[in-house]
């Protein structure tokens, strides 16, 4: 049986001997690639609102090149990854009686841009009738100017914390060719200062830190695997007290600031090395960071912080292990609030955050093993967290031995067996 590509052409055929036939065959040639946008609704062409280079260039197939099917799948499947289309498809055209191709590439656009409003609780944090009430807000625009940038604002407030966020980010800069992206960072953030000062003293309110931070990267794939990123960022941020004012010392009169001003300036320049694989029965993610603070000014911080992440997942018949591990450690002359602060979602599970303890190096590891039963996901083996808080020797350490006990080598193992639906 004989299989032949659009605008494939038999420019020679011979039968040799023992039934052998001999063709010369010229393969298709890509003779144009054009864009077509359809409506969402009607599937009728209308007008798009991104720009054609902005498509084009994410192509690997180029006019003149043989035509490829699983070449043009490879393309389909990179525009969808944008973000921004709804659906793609690519219809080769036989040019004529030639051995060339036209490809019209059929594109429908998602929405560009959209609000979304919520709320919610977390716990841990206040007390009283309306403790932990959350409310957020965010705006995204997922295709600014035409040209695939990310335009994205969120508000988040609770009854002491917020957080503010500004980000735009074009993920592909104009005349590069190395698929370099960059993105510019606004953000303005109030946290409970407890997670490493400890609970409310009853003659004082509640510490809350501050953080106004703004920051300029740049990332790109250097590697089949493996992508960087590279940043500065600055981070003005200090403590303050019930009232909103400064606060330079806690109520166990403990500094709050490495430099003894009100607030503490920092200029940190960022590396971040990104690999992640996966495969049918596996996925593995690595991520080393560095962050270095620059003393352009003398009252500016110097500190180095390094911090890694690893995660493994298994499938073994019908379920998945996952194994993670974390650790890091801070050098340099920095504020308690930027030390390691264990406890929580994100690193001992069933301790509330910073309940473990804090300090300039940790280690976090844990296991997961989830089992898919009829119409649900039972998650029942083995949630196993071990946590090490070492080094901790700052003068800090006296107030989470007051709060937590002398812990500068603390080992958690926790089960738990949860139903996810």
């Amino acid at each position: 049986m004989l299989t032949y590509k659009i605008g494939t052409k038999v420019s020679y055929a011979e039968i040799l001997s023992g039934g052998i036939l001999r063709l010369e065959v010229s393969e298709a040639e890509v003779n144009n690639i054009s864009i077509r946008f359809l409506d969402r609704k009607t599937g009728e062409p209308t007008l798009g609102k991104t720009q054609p280079e902005t498509i084009l260039r994410q192509l690997t197939t180029r006019k003149g090149q043989a035509y490829n099917r699983a070449q043009v799948k490879r393309d389909v499947e990179t525009i969808l990854t944008m973000g921004i289309m709804e659906d793609v498809t690519i219809i080769p055209q036989p040019v004529g009686d030639s051995s060339k191709v036209d490809l019209v590439m059929n594109l429908v656009e998602r929405p560009s841009g959209g609000f979304s409003a919520g709320g919610g609780i977390s716990s841990g944090i206040t007390n009283g009738p309306l403790s932990g009430l959350i409310g957020s807000f965010a705006y995204s625009h997922r295709n600014v100017f035409g040209r695939n940038k990310k335009l994205n604002l969120s508000l988040e407030r609770g009854q002491i914390d917020s957080i503010f966020r500004l980000n735009f980010t074009d993920p592909w800069i104009d005349g590069d060719n190395k698929r370099t992206s960059r993105t510019v960072m606004v953000q303005n953030s109030r946290t409970p200062g407890t997670l490493v000062h400890g609970g409310d003293h009853p003659d004082h309110g509640p510490i809350t830190i501050g953080r106004v931070t703004a920051g300029l990267e740049y990332s790109r794939p250097f590697r089949p695997k493996w992508s960087g990123t590279l940043g500065l960022i600055f981070q003005h941020a200090g403590a303050r007290d019930d009232k909103g004012n400064p606060a330079i010392r806690d109520f166990y009169n403990s500094q709050l600031t490495a430099s003894g001003h009100d607030y503490d300036d920092t200029l940190l320049a960022k590396f971040e090395s990104i690999y992640t694989d996966s495969g049918d029965h596996s996925s593995a993610m690595f991520v080393f960071s560095v962050e270095q603070g620059l003393p352009v000014l003398p009252e500016w911080l110097s500190f180095n912080r390094v911090t890694t992440r690893l995660r493994q997942g298994y499938e073994i018949g019908p379920a998945r292990l996952l194994l993670s591990a974390s650790g890091g450690h801070v050098e340099g002359n920095f504020p308690p609030h930027e030390a390691f602060a264990i406890g929580g979602t994100n690193s001992v599970r069933g301790y509330e955050e910073g309940a473990v303890g804090s300090g300039r190096s940790y280690a976090v590891g844990s296991g997961e093993v989830s089992c898919r039963m009829v119409n649900f996901f039972l998650l029942p083996t083995l949630l196993a967290f071990c946590s090490c808080q070492m080094g901790s020797t700052w003068k800090y350490a006296k107030i989470q031995t007051q709060l937590y006990g002398n812990l500068p080598q603390n080992a958690v193992l926790a089960t738990r067996v949860y139903i996810s639906t």
